[in-house]
């Protein structure tokens, strides 16, 4: 995967990032970058995003490392699709593994990007969403082989693949 040292940077600032926070901050504790818009605090997570699935670390970590050893299983195939797919699947492989080592290691995900209207969140997870994102605008936006491929395989795995041929 040509874009492994994407992956590798995410999973390496957003580590440092919680560790540069945990050693400032108490839990819950919050400093104002600014007044009543952002802040950052500490924050344990112990489920997955927007606090869903609390204390099921333990299925959190199989589902994340299904999806990784899925992508590396397939990453030759992957390698043939487009780039903002590439570059979109390596952002959200940075984030699940800078949230797995946090579960693996901690039993829980250090949140502390705070904006007042939404759960505390961090690098990982702005990683994951915009990684997602520009894998579905990849696919998207691109009309090769690449995507008629993509959409047709699934189609034709559940036999429901119709061609012409299969009209007359």
């Amino acid at each position: 995967m040509p874009y492994f040292l994407l992956t590798l940077f995410v999973l390496i600032i957003d580590q440092l990032l919680k560790v540069v926070v945990v050693s400032k901050l108490n839990v819950f504790e919050n400093v104002w970058i600014i007044k009543n818009i952002f802040s950052i605090t500490l924050v344990y997570n112990y489920g997955a995003a927007f606090g869903i699935l609390q204390s099921q670390t333990l299925l959190l970590i199989i589902l994340s490392l299904a999806v990784i050893l899925f992508v590396w299983i397939n990453r030759k195939k992957l390698a043939g699709y487009p780039t903002l797919f590439q570059i979109g699947l390596a952002l959200a492989l940075g984030g699940a593994f800078g949230n797995l080592v946090d579960r693996i290691r901690l039993g829980y995900v250090i949140d502390f990007l705070d904006f007042q209207v939404w759960p505390v969140f961090n690098l990982a997870d702005i990683a994951i969403v915009a990684g997602v994102g520009l894998v579905i605008i990849g696919l998207y936006s691109d009309k090769s082989e690449t995507w008629k491929k993509f959409n047709e395989e699934p189609a034709k795995a559940a036999g429901l693949s119709v061609g012409k041929e299969d009209l007359k």
